[in-house]
């Protein structure tokens, strides 16, 4: 667990809340998915994987280029 990035423990802690919540009888198998995805999104963010400014010059129809 030492080699684990953010995105690693984002995705484990997604599935744990998932898991408490189907304890509580409301868990759906759907649940684990998106949870397990936004933690996988919000780690990889943490990572500096994700650069949000390019994400939002590309909806913008400004790309930037890098040479």
């Amino acid at each position: 667990m030492s080699n684990w990035t953010n995105k690693h423990w984002g995705a484990l802690i997604g599935i744990l809340l998932v898991l408490i919540t189907a304890w509580f009888n409301v868990g759906v198998t759907a649940l684990v998915i998106v949870f397990a995805a936004l933690g996988y999104l919000i780690g990889t963010f943490l990572d500096g994987e994700w650069d949000l400014e390019d994400i939002r010059a590309r909806a913008q129809g400004r790309s930037r280029i890098i040479r």
